[in-house]
């Protein structure tokens, strides 16, 4: 299948469950957002597409500043093991922070509706679960042990 299949297939999901979203045809990118319930609120989400599947990014508003971005980058490493779809990753430079999810559908045909939604609707949930924590180690009000040990309880 080509990109352009993919991108119909995800577009058509979105469709149905009446998502507002944008589409780029150029760059073969959909742009939306989602709010959460973590103190994050929101998360901006980029879905673009190649002809082998498709990669999904949400990546919220606040980012790391220096002082908090070791500290930020050990929370991601120990949020991220073990993680099974997924991870979270963070730009050194700049202290931004998404988390990103690729789907491999070569060869499948149709990616289907729950593939699709799995790979669109974990990463905002993966910010409602793990972003309380990570918004208290940005303002230091806490250390990354910790706030993992609350986000897994």
């Amino acid at each position: 299948m080509a990109a352009v299949d993919y991108i119909n297939e995800v577009r058509d999901y979105l469709d149905d469950n009446n998502w507002n979203y944008e589409y780029e045809d150029d760059r073969q990118l959909i742009r939306t957002g989602v709010s959460l319930k973590s103190k994050l609120q929101s998360v901006k989400m980029y879905i673009t597409f190649n002809d082998n599947g498709y990669t999904v990014i949400a990546v919220p508003a606040m980012k790391a500043d220096e002082a908090s971005r070791v500290s930020v980058m050990e929370y991601l490493t120990r949020a991220n093991y073990g993680l099974r779809n997924g991870n979270f990753e963070m730009d050194v430079n700049d202290g931004e922070v998404r988390y990103k999810i690729y789907t491999n559908a070569k060869g499948l045909g149709k990616i289907g509706e729950a593939i699709i939604e799995d790979s669109i609707m974990i990463p905002p949930l993966m910010f409602d679960k793990y972003g309380n924590g990570m918004a208290a180690i940005m303002f230091g009000f806490s250390d990354p042990k910790t706030e993992i040990e609350k986000a897994e309880a």
